[in-house]
């Protein structure tokens, strides 16, 4: 059987998770909405409109969700996607992976733009087989819908011969709703209790760590 590994990007492989989460605080400050940095990280990840809805009251939800959204893209990509970073590790994990015979995909609800801007900044774009965002999946489950569109990618025929790397207990919960068996990394900013209660099998301190560690982590006993 083929194996292959579908690594979110967001907190996983690219240190934004803080800075996507600064830009939504200035954007909630801009409609008058005052949100602390901490109570916004922890809604990163949920599925579609169930962000917003988590950090504005029903009226002004109603009365602002679409623009915010609009103006929060606006501002991410203008003032804040130069400032990501790639996290140590990356590309030297993904090349052994190649080399061990995985198959690799990029799954992320980033902008298509912004995530082809990763992998440009990650240096991997000849590592990976596929690569997906929510751009191209329709409907609201996008923690089950992105994975699932990578899976397709890859041409496999089920979850039982994929991995899924993620930072985002929203991202690993709605990967084990689809089935994946999910690798947690705590360098997004949860704690590793955060990762295992969403449902992650292991958990590493990010990818230069799961690297040190490749021998004794799930990766080394697939099939």
């Amino acid at each position: 059987m083929p194996k292959a590994i579908i690594f979110e990007v967001d907190g996983t492989l690219v240190d934004s998770n803080v800075l996507r989460a600064r830009a939504w605080q200035e954007s909630l400050a801009r409609y008058g909405v005052q949100v602390r940095l901490p109570r916004v990280l922890a809604q990163l990840g949920r599925e579609g409109d169930r962000f917003l809805s988590a950090l504005l009251s029903e009226e002004d939800y109603l009365r602002h969700a679409d623009e915010l959204t609009s103006y929060h893209r606006a501002l991410f990509h203008e003032e804040y996607v130069s400032r990501v970073r790639p996290f140590l590790g990356v590309t030297e994990l993904l090349q052994r992976l190649r080399d061990e015979g995985w198959r690799i995909a990029l799954a992320s609800s980033a902008e298509p733009d912004e995530l082809e801007h990763y992998i440009e900044l990650l240096g991997v774009a000849d590592l990976i087989d596929a690569r997906t965002t929510d751009a191209e999946v329709e409907g609201h489950r996008l923690n089950e819908e992105i994975p699932a569109e990578a899976i397709r990618l890859l041409g496999l025929d089920g979850t039982d011969e994929a991995l899924t790397v993620s930072a985002l207990p929203h991202d690993i919960e709605g990967a084990v709703r689809l089935g994946l068996r999910c690798l947690g990394l705590v360098c997004g900013g949860f704690s590793e209790e955060d990762l295992r209660g969403a449902g992650a099998m292991a958990v590493f301190g990010s990818p230069q760590d799961l690297l040190a560690r490749y021998a004794e982590s799930p990766l080394a006993t697939e099939p």
